[in-house]
Formats: structure tokens, C-alpha cells, sequence
């Protein structure tokens, strides 16, 4: 498992582990019966502090899993994921490195060596919203601005426009493959920007899975978010239940 950087909450910006709880449900998200996911009880499309708690609670229940299990669900996630297709297609894939106890990428980044593919890194760049790349090795990343780790300054950069695969963290994801992220946009806006053949998967633990996240017209829909039991795809139609395979 890779080293975790970071308090989580320091990282997302407001939890700590004396915060006032926040009202929470669990939900079967019918028809797949996986039991687990949470949602709150007002409108999930509101407002700004809406999204704040849904983090807020989502964070709480992520570090709560102890580093064995949260280890072992990480594997599964990367056994799932490398037997897909988009996997066995790219040649050059944006992987990311762990924030508090988020999935952990550090067998995807082994299988990804291993099988000969270029692994790039995202860092922050000058005041731009949107992520630059650069190849790197894990054992490679520095410390870097908002608690993050990222490829050093000498590290060769790789234009957005390569990446066939990009693998994306994030605090909560629905049935749709919609994403609630940090807040700070830069996913959003390094997404908006790929070329139209390449793939977008957000990794999360099944208790990150909710039926449904706030959602606003720039946010970026993925084509896949992969969890430790299942491979979620976009709503084929408005309203419809989600696709998912086991």
C-alpha cells in the first residue's frame, strides 16, 4: 500500500473526527441489492452545504476502514479493473496517488509497468484549474501543493491529449457515474479536456457509491466507476436504474 500523505480530513478540507455526525441512510441501490451506500436525507442537488456534508459523511465511513480491509478492497478494485477492456487497450494511462484513505493505486501502477505501459502522474500547475501530467514512477512523487503527491519538476510531461486512460479518485460517485469530488474543480476541468477516444474510470469503495450526487452542468460524467464488488456504467436513458456488472 502506498504511504498516506495526509490527514483526510486536513486533505478534504473540513471533516475532523469530533465533527458533529450527519444524517445518513442506508440504501440497497435496487436492482443490483448491494447494501451500503449513503445518501442524505435533503435533496442531493441543492445546495453548496449539502455537498459538504454528503463529503463530510462519505470521508468519515471511508476512514473508517481499517488499513487491512481498506488494503485488500484496493486489490479487488485493480483485479476488476485490469480485466477490462480499456485497460488492455491503452498504452498510456493517468493514474493518480492516494489522499488519506483513498483507493490505493499501487498495484495498478505494478501491473501497469509490468505490462509495458507509459504511467503518468497529475501536479498542479501555476493558477490553471485544470491537471498537467508527467511520467513518473510512485516512488518518484514529491510532496506538492494541497497535501498531494506528484511527479518532481524534472519529470519528462505528457500532454493531456496522450493519455488513452485516466483513473480518477473521488469522494463520491452514483448510479450514473457521476462524481462529487473535493470541490476545487481540477478534476472537472483536466476531464473536459481529453481527447474524445480516451476513457474516464473513477475507482471508489462501494460505501462511496450513492444513488445520487449533486450534479452541475460542467461536471463530468465517467464511463465507468469500478468498486471492489462491481463495474458501474453511465444511465443508459434520464431516470433509468444504472448498469452494472459483477
Amino acid at each position: 500500500m502506498s504511504k498516506l500523505p495526509c490527514f483526510e480530513g486536513e486533505a478534504y478540507g473540513r471533516w475532523k473526527p469530533d465533527a458533529p455526525p450527519v444524517e445518513i441512510q442506508v440504501q440497497a441501490t435496487e436492482p443490483h441489492g448491494f447494501r451500503g451506500g449513503l445518501f442524505l436525507s435533503n435533496d442531493p442537488a441543492s445546495s453548496p452545504s449539502s455537498k459538504q456534508a454528503l463529503r463530510d459523511a462519505i470521508v468519515g465511513a471511508r476512514l473508517r476502514l481499517a488499513p487491512g480491509e481498506r488494503a485488500a478492497r484496493s486489490r479487488d478494485i485493480a483485479s476488476r479493473l485490469v480485466s477490462l477492456a480499456p485497460w488492455a487497450r491503452a498504452g498510456t494511462i493517468g493514474l493518480y496517488s492516494p489522499m488519506g484513505a483513498e483507493v490505493d493505486t499501487s498495484d495498478l501502477a505494478a501491473a501497469a509497468a509490468a505490462a509495458g505501459k507509459r504511467v503518468a502522474f497529475p501536479r498542479l500547475s501555476g493558477g490553471e484549474r485544470a491537471l498537467s501530467f508527467a511520467i513518473c514512477a510512485p516512488g518518484d512523487l514529491v510532496p506538492g501543493d494541497l497535501r498531494t503527491r506528484e511527479p518532481p519538476p524534472g519529470a519528462p510531461a505528457l500532454p493531456v491529449s496522450d493519455l488513452d486512460l485516466v483513473l480518477v479518485p473521488g469522494v463520491a460517485f452514483d448510479l450514473g457515474c457521476r462524481r462529487l469530488g473535493r470541490g476545487r474543480g481540477h478534476y472537472d476541468a483536466t476531464l473536459a479536456r481529453l481527447r474524445g477516444g480516451a476513457t474516464r474510470i473513477g475507482l471508489a469503495f462501494e460505501l462511496q457509491i450513492v444513488p445520487q450526487v449533486p450534479f452541475e452542468p460542467h461536471d463530468v460524467t465517467l464511463d465507468a466507476v469500478v468498486t471492489e464488488a462491481r463495474v458501474l456504467f453511465p444511465l443508459p436513458a434520464a431516470g433509468a436504474p444504472g448498469n452494472s456488472s459483477h
